[in-house]
């Protein structure tokens, strides 16, 4: 019996490994800076990058210059989205940032809803979404090299 219950659970942790055990993401409708609703369901069938932050959050701000290269790099390729979702800010003190910061993806305000719905405990934190609405990784924190990951991941997906 004992047995058993070990092959199971070994069975289930190469199906998971095989298949990614991938988790849906939760689909969202949020605000842009200029008041447009946009859903995260805008984007099935495409790559989605999520970037949950705050102008106050140093690791955040540090995140910032990598996130806006990942989207240059992909600014073209109509099959990957970068996406910010700001932590609570009022517009303005968003605005400012942007230009300061040269930001050109899309900057989305947040509600309480998706910040429980993806378990933000901290930021940054990013999330990358395959064609199909999964969850494909997620990952917590920032230090610089992490965006090669993140470039390894919209690839792997890309193929």
């Amino acid at each position: 019996m004992f047995y058993k219950k070990i092959i199971s659970l070994l069975l289930f942790v190469v199906a998971c490994v095989s298949l990614s055990c991938a988790e849906l993401s939760y689909d969202f409708t949020l605000q842009d800076l200029e008041g447009r609703a946009v859903s995260l369901s805008d984007y099935k069938g495409k790559v989605v990058f999520l970037d949950f932050w705050a102008t106050w959050c140093p690791p955040c701000r540090m995140s910032i210059p990598y996130v806006e290269k990942l989207a240059k790099k992909y600014k073209d390729n109509k099959n990957v989205v970068v996406l910010g979702i700001n932590l609570q800010e009022d517009v303005e003190t968003i605005l400012d940032f942007l230009k300061k910061q040269k930001i050109s993806y899309p900057i989305l305000l947040s509600d309480k809803k998706v910040i429980s719905n993806y378990k933000i405990r901290s930021i940054p934190a990013f999330f990358i979404i395959d064609k199909n609405g999964n969850i494909f990784n997620q990952y917590l924190g920032f230090a610089p090299g992490v965006d090669e990951n993140w470039q390894k991941d919209i690839e792997k997906l890309l193929d």
